[in-house]
């Protein structure tokens, strides 16, 4: 799904977590997390939060599908394991009113369809806001003790603590860009995860990498390659012969041909040198105003030739072959 669009948790049952082991469980899913997929602990509340803050869900037979589903949140099925549940239940219920989801089709189309059961509610309780006490109750009831006299009321759901910091470089992306009018959007996805399967992709996708990315077959595949603080952008293209343009250090942007770009002040230099490479590609003015669209937020583009040129014919034919 878009990089920038989407946060992904995955709310993994504890029967998992115990019956493989965390190690495990987080070396499967070692390319997702790299991609920026939240994955708590089962212990905590952070499964609960996740549902009080999503837009979307997609489930399974587990009861967290009914809570999603209870809390009015569009979804679909991933999987639906139809013979371990009981018929007529409220899951059976669920899994007859849910669409499936295609495993070949573009994952945030899917979203976009993900249907909403307004009535998923009454089937998971008929006194809406009052389980808490009457279960207290009934359980004080059943051990013959008397019951607290402070209210039984329900709390908010703690905000879950920031994850770990990312690693310095980021992941890999595959970005597709789409010029229309003035306006320049910049979708962009985790190369890693791609596996080929390229269905929401356009056909000139191009590949945006930090040049330190450690593997090499993602650096060689990068036509846009981020350089940090301390690099030399001229030698990071004399380094890979592939790669088009160097986005930084700061907000400059260097073609391989020796142009150099300067990126207006709160704009992403990486977005912005996959907009230059499209907008160069349709023989478009780089210099005119555009808006560039990314995730769904819109900045002014407006790119100026850099005073002096400095790395004007640095690269000779036989460098940029």
């Amino acid at each position: 799904m878009p990089y920038d669009e989407y946060r992904v948790l995955a709310a993994v049952h504890p029967n998992a977590w115990y019956g493989h082991g965390g190690w495990q469980i987080r070396n499967w899913l070692e390319p997702c997390l790299r991609a920026g997929l939240l994955l708590p602990p089962p212990a905590g509340d952070t499964w609960k939060a996740a549902i009080c803050a999503a837009d979307a869900f997609l489930g399974d037979h587990g009861s967290l599908s009914l809570y999603a589903a209870a809390r009015g949140l569009p979804g679909l099925l991933a999987s639906f394991g139809a013979d371990t549940v009981a018929p007529g239940s409220p899951m059976a219920w669920l899994g007859e009113r849910l669409p499936r989801l295609d495993p070949v089709s573009p994952l945030a189309a899917q979203l976009d369809g993900a249907v909403t059961l307004p009535s998923a509610a009454a089937r998971i309780t008929s006194r809406p806001g009052r389980s808490l006490a009457l279960l207290r109750a009934l359980c004080y009831r059943h051990l013959a003790l008397p019951e607290p006299e402070s209210a039984c009321v329900p709390r908010p759901v703690t905000v879950p603590e920031p994850g770990p910091p990312r690693t310095p470089v980021g992941p890999a992306l595959y970005v597709d860009t789409r010029i229309t009018g003035r306006e320049v959007a910049v979708r962009r996805y985790p190369a890693e995860l791609q596996r080929g399967a390229a269905a929401h992709l356009s056909p000139d996708v191009h590949a945006v990498a930090d040049a330190a990315e450690p593997d090499p077959r993602l650096r060689r595949l990068a036509d846009v390659l981020v350089a940090r603080v301390g690099t030399d952008p001229a030698a990071v293209l004399a380094r890979n012969p592939g790669c088009a343009l160097v986005a930084g250090p700061g907000a400059r942007l260097l073609l391989r041909d020796g142009r150099e770009f300067e990126v207006p002040g709160g704009v992403d230099p990486a977005p912005a040198g996959s907009a230059l490479l499209a907008l160069l590609g349709e023989g478009l003015d780089p210099e005119a105003e555009f808006t560039l669209r990314v995730g769904g937020a819109d900045s002014v583009l407006r790119l100026r030739r850099a005073s002096g040129e400095a790395h004007a014919g640095l690269l000779g034919p036989d460098a940029a072959q």
